[in-house]
């Protein structure tokens, strides 16, 4: 059994009407705080290393008095990993909204859901492996002909293993509401996942290339407030069709 591309998407859109000030409340509204909280931050570092005499300054880095770099502001790593973080709690709260739309529950306590302390550690950890740990191959610094085709090459294992791990914080999230979370179960949280998109991967590769003309039009502001929230809404409704595809799986959650 497959899962239609064109079905899937005519639902979400459905879905998102009459929704979008809550979509963008879980989903945008927190990155963009986010954003607003990273600027003053670095704004006010800058001026503590600087004084009157900032020298440059923009989003992801500030030189100094003496012509370097400050390593807490150089580079968008620490940034990105964060902005990654929050939209990572997002989804699931995004996962919430899914499931039970007419539920009393606030935007905001579902923007932030996965910082709830009954999935934070766990997640923290899966964050970790998933956005970080996989990573750090691909930003060793050696350039040498071998390394860069090594890089090549687990660039394209990576690939595979993003696709075989994607739903794992959902999987995550329906472990602990059915009452088997815990540090212990993350292990079984990737377990999961990867049986859950077995005979997926292509088409969840396919879902993500159909997606990219909407990420070239978030070159424009505008179209870039509603993609973010249509784009989560597509894979927390993707993980829902998996889970119907294969039932027996990942615990049922009310």
């Amino acid at each position: 059994m497959q899962i239609d591309r064109a079905s899937l998407k005519y639902t979400v859109k459905e879905r998102m009407r009459g929704h979008y000030g809550t979509l963008f409340g879980i989903t945008l509204l927190p990155l963009i705080i986010l954003a607003v909280i990273l600027m003053i931050v670095q704004f006010v570092v800058a001026y503590e290393i600087t004084g009157s005499r900032i020298l440059s300054f923009n989003f992801v880095s500030v030189s100094g008095p003496s012509g370097q770099t400050n390593l807490f502001l150089s580079g968008r790593w620490w940034s990105v990993v964060l902005s990654d973080l929050v939209a990572t709690s997002a989804s699931l709260g995004l996962l919430s909204w899914w499931r039970h739309p007419d539920s009393k529950q606030s935007i905001a306590s579902r923007a932030v859901a996965g910082f709830s302390p009954q999935y934070f550690p766990g997640l923290i950890l899966i964050f970790l492996i998933t956005e970080v740990l996989l990573n750090i191959p691909m930003n060793l610094g050696d350039t040498g002909l071998w390394w860069s085709l090594a890089k090549l090459v687990w660039f394209v294992v990576y690939i595979v293993i993003q696709l075989g791990i994607a739903p794992v914080f959902f999987v995550y999230m329906d472990l602990c509401d059915a009452g088997q979370g815990g540090i212990a179960s993350i292990g079984r949280a990737f377990q999961l996942s990867w049986q859950l998109m077995a005979g997926f991967k292509g088409a969840y590769f396919v879902l993500w290339l159909s997606l990219l003309g909407w990420l070239l039009l978030c070159a424009l502001v505008f179209p870039l407030l509603w993609v973010v929230p249509y784009m989560q809404t597509i894979f927390v409704a993707y993980y829902e069709a998996l889970r119907q595809v294969k039932p027996d799986l990942i615990p049922t959650v009310a």
